[in-house]
């Protein structure tokens, strides 16, 4: 799928930067295409982590920064090594749709450890928690999910995540987003170069600003709305049906039938 042609990617950052920099839009030296690209990942961290210029956009996460992804569950095993990407869990791990069974929770590291200390308990899991694996620091550290009960099946789970992102290249130039956040990005890198390289704020900060401020609004309008109806309304009085053909129960509120 070929991407908008207003969209601007890595070659027009970099032109943009060295035409502010000083260094012209083509022909740089090693030294200032090694500053130009210094310059534009600081500039592309600035959109998929705004600093608190705002309180609009204090500790925003964007919606195009949390996929959603599958985890084979496999018989025996407890503990999986999450994604290169991985950050954090964002709600919790789903089973299929046909299996008509309640949700993994992701709960503390020391409550699934507490668990596991305990009498040895097999089946489907219940709870999960993500902890980081050891590291040398040779590599970028990496997550693990643990689960307890210990899998007693074999299933394809499903959940939503907060994604780290890699560095622009020329294969894969455009940053997440889509084209209307295409003038964040670009702003956000020239505001990098009147701060790093002219020691102060101007313009292009300004208009980074104010851009980030709108495209953090428009970006809420993609979260859930409406939620849907929660039963069947064809259930029985006092009965809520799971999903379309799942079986009924009964809700009670202080101790009666609802």
């Amino acid at each position: 799928m070929a991407e908008s042609g207003l969209s601007l990617g890595r070659s027009d950052f970099m032109a943009e930067i060295g035409e502010l920099a000083g260094f012209g839009r083509s022909g740089w030296s090693s030294a200032q295409e090694a500053t130009i690209t210094r310059v534009m990942n600081s500039g592309i961290r600035r959109v998929y982590y705004p600093p608190a210029v705002h309180e609009s956009v204090v500790g925003y996460e964007w919606t195009f920064l949390r996929p959603y992804t599958t985890l084979a569950l496999v018989s025996g095993t407890e503990d999986y090594t999450l994604p290169d990407d991985f950050a954090r869990f964002i709600g919790p791990i789903h089973y299929p749709t046909e299996e008509y069974k309640e949700n993994i929770l992701i709960i503390p590291t020391a409550q699934i450890l507490e668990y596991r200390s305990g009498v040895a308990t097999t089946g489907y899991p219940r709870y999960a928690c993500e902890r980081w694996k050891s590291s040398d620091g040779s590599d970028g550290q990496r997550k693990e999910c643990l689960f307890w009960p210990k899998p007693d099946v074999t299933k394809t789970l499903s959940y939503q995540y907060e994604a780290y992102q890699g560095p622009l290249t020329e294969s894969y130039p455009y940053p997440l987003g889509g084209m209307k956040l295409s003038e964040l990005y670009l702003e956000s890198c020239l505001a990098v170069v009147e701060s790093r390289l002219d020691d102060e704020p101007g313009v292009h900060t300004r208009e980074y600003i104010a851009l980030l401020i709108d495209a953090v609004e428009r970006d809420k309008q993609n979260g859930a709305q409406i939620y849907g109806q929660m039963g069947d309304k064809d259930s029985p009085k006092g009965t809520f049906r799971r999903g379309l053909t799942g079986g009924t129960y009964s809700i009670t509120y202080k101790g009666g039938d609802v």
